[in-house]
């Protein structure tokens, strides 16, 4: 195991290559990887396999799929435990507007939030997840040029379709479950930090059903059924846009936030009494404001002095949410016509113990049921099953020790809002997982995507989320 005077010798080698890590960071971050639109996957996925090499492992595969490749790599470790290092190298696309800076050049700026000034890293995937990935292979060089391993082996998973709903990982995982299998817990990097500075620490993840709909005259008979027509002719003819605007609003109540599908919440599970003490002991720590400022929102749907009631808010429900809608003129100007047909994608997440694959029938029987038999529904990716860990496991303790070595207690959410496919590692593998760190990035999927390189006594920069990581992994050694 290593020895608080073998730690100290790789905090060193961390500080004394920081402008070397920085490099590597930007560099990693500046090859373009969107899964979506196909752009420099296959240049990606040997750019990871060889900064693998570069920072010490033994073995490195770029491994073929149906899709897009898997990076595999491993290190042997000082003990005899070993973690899965899971993590994705392909990115959203980066073309929308309103960034303020260039999204592949990642520029470093100034920033202020609400923890002060830092010094900040904007570039696409700087946040979801190329920053913590480049931060852990940092990290394992940081201890084979030192100390001569890490504290535990080290089995590096990078996939390449996360963005797409990861829909080859399964079938990768089953194929190679022998090799998978010698790891004893799965590890997500993540920075885990709010911007005024907190905590966080999430013990799950909720699952995500995609998929989009359609209305067309072609299908419906009625309205215009091969090209838009001017509007005038709204007079005497239907409009599929006005019958999709209604559709939808069957599903929900007036606010959008009550789900009105007949079966939707079947099998919600009520939190857990652990769920129950470790929001209580959470709640106190947990800043509404900062939340709101991050997200540039005025409100929550319910009031901010609730603080539980917030936190179970966020970890319990089950969503149903309209990624975006389009159909005829959205450019510029105006074009007075009358669609004949838009289109809308959704999302929901599912919590413990709903069925993901049972979301996207029920949305189909309801607009059956309510005369929308012509609008077509289309599952656009595979989509992610919840997965949950407890707070007992020694993995997640070890990470809580690493917390409390680097700041302090972080506040504990029985699950994210998000969705990763650890349920791909839990299920058919057998192995509990956790996802956290110090470090603030955010802005994931969104324009100015960023993360904190210079930080100050309240957000940890890149040395520090570094030696967190080497700390976190020593304390999982013992």
């Amino acid at each position: 195991m290593i020895s608080d005077y073998d730690l100290q010798s790789v905090y060193t080698r961390v500080d004394g290559d920081k402008k070397k890590h920085i490099s590597r960071l930007r560099r990693l971050l500046m090859q373009p990887s969107s899964s979506l639109e196909g752009i420099g996957i296959k240049e990606c996925a040997d750019l990871v396999a060889q900064l693998y090499r570069q920072v010490g492992c033994e073995k490195v595969e770029v491994v073929e799929t149906k899709g897009n490749p898997v990076v595999y790599g491993e290190c042997k470790g000082e003990s005899d435990k070993t973690l899965m290092g899971y993590f994705m190298y392909d990115t959203m696309p980066y073309n929308e507007p309103g960034w303020d800076h260039p999204p592949m050049k990642a520029e470093t700026v100034d920033m202020r939030l609400p923890a002060g000034k830092v010094k900040a890293l904007v570039n696409r995937g700087a946040d979801n997840t190329k920053g913590p990935m480049a931060a852990l292979l940092n990290a394992l060089e940081a201890c084979n040029k030192s100390v001569g391993r890490p504290p535990v082996g080290l089995i590096l998973v990078a996939e390449g379709e996360e963005e797409l709903g990861s829909p080859n990982l399964p079938a990768y995982v089953k194929k190679h479950k022998k090799r998978l299998s010698k790891a004893d817990a799965c590890y997500f990097p993540y920075f885990g930090q709010d911007s005024d500075g907190g905590l966080n620490l999430y013990l799950g993840v909720k699952g995500v059903a995609y998929f989009e709909l359609e209305c067309s005259g072609k299908s419906w008979g009625r309205g215009p059924t091969e090209f838009a027509i001017h509007s005038a002719n709204k007079a005497w003819v239907d409009s599929p846009v006005w019958r999709l605007v209604h559709a939808l609003k069957t599903m929900t109540s007036d606010d959008g936030n009550r789900v009105l599908i007949d079966g939707f919440y079947d099998g919600v599970a009520p939190p857990s009494k652990e769920d129950e003490e470790v929001i209580a002991s959470s709640a106190p720590r947990f800043d509404a404001e900062s939340a709101k400022k991050e997200m540039r929102i005025r409100q929550f749907m319910i009031p901010d002095d609730d603080k539980a009631a917030l936190m179970k808010l966020y970890t319990y429900a089950s969503t149903l949410n309209i990624d975006g809608i389009w159909g005829g003129w959205t450019e510029k100007g105006s074009k007075t016509i009358l669609p004949h047909k838009v289109t809308c994608k959704m999302d929901i997440r599912v919590v413990p113990n709903q069925r993901k694959e049972a979301m996207m029938p029920l949305v189909r029987k309801h607009l059956d049921a309510h005369g929308y038999e012509d609008i077509e529904m289309r599952e656009i990716d595979t989509g992610y099953d919840w997965c949950r860990c407890s707070v007992k496991e020694p993995v997640v303790q070890a990470m809580i020790r690493a917390f409390e070595a680097f700041g302090g207690k972080p506040s504990i959410w029985p699950t994210s809002g998000g969705s990763v496919p650890f349920y791909v590692f839990s299920r058919m593998l057998g192995l509990p997982f956790t996802m956290g760190g110090i470090g603030h990035s955010s802005l994931a999927h969104s324009p100015n995507e960023y993360m904190v390189l210079e930080g100050n006594r309240k957000i940890a920069g890149l040395p520090e989320v570094e030696k967190f990581m080497v700390r976190f992994m020593s304390e999982y050694a013992h």
